[in-house]
C-alpha cells in the first residue's frame, strides 16, 4: 500500500470546515481538484465524483463513503478494479485550539497498480491536494470573518 498526505491549518472551528467539506453541491464553485460530488456524506452512501489533476483530462468514478464522523473524518473508497487498483481518500479535521483546525487530506492506494500509478502521478496528486486545501482554507476563513 502506498499513500500520500497533505495538511493545512485553517483558522476556523472544525464544524465550519466540516460544513464546507460536506456541502458537495458547492464544490464546483471553489474546489480546483474535485469539481463534482453527487450523493451525501453518510456512511455507505454511493457517490459520483469528478476529479481534475493538472495536465490530465477530468475523470469520473463511483465511490462509497466508508467513514463519516461529524465533524472529524470523511472518507470514501474507490475500486477501479478489485486487487488491481483501489484507493481510499480521506479528510481528517483535528481541533487544535478554539477556532483553529488542522485539515489533513490523504489517500492510500492499493492493488498491483497502486504503486506504479502513484509513482507516475504523485506530484500531480500532491499539487491538486494542496490547491484544494488552500481553496478550502480561503473559503472557510472568509465565512468566519
Amino acid at each position: 500500500m502506498k499513500s500520500i498526505q497533505t495538511e493545512i491549518i485553517i483558522n476556523a472551528p472544525a464544524e465550519k470546515v466540516w460544513t464546507a467539506l460536506t456541502t458537495f453541491t458547492l464544490y464546483e464553485e471553489w474546489n480546483p481538484l474535485i469539481s463534482v460530488v453527487r450523493g451525501k456524506a453518510l456512511a455507505g452512501e454511493r457517490l459520483r465524483v469528478k476529479v481534475k489533476l493538472s495536465g490530465l483530462p477530468e475523470i469520473s468514478f463511483d465511490a462509497t463513503v466508508s467513514s463519516c464522523v461529524f465533524p472529524l473524518r470523511l472518507g470514501w473508497k474507490v475500486i477501479f478494479l478489485k486487487g488491481v487498483f483501489e484507493a481510499y481518500h480521506s479528510f481528517t479535521i483535528e481541533k487544535l485550539d478554539v477556532g483553529i483546525s488542522r485539515f489533513i487530506h490523504a489517500e492510500e492506494f492499493s492493488g498491483i497498480l497502486g504503486v506504479p500509478v502513484l509513482f507516475l502521478l504523485e506530484g500531480r496528486f500532491c499539487e491538486g491536494y494542496r490547491l484544494m486545501n488552500e481553496a478550502l482554507k480561503a473559503l472557510v476563513e472568509r465565512r468566519v470573518e
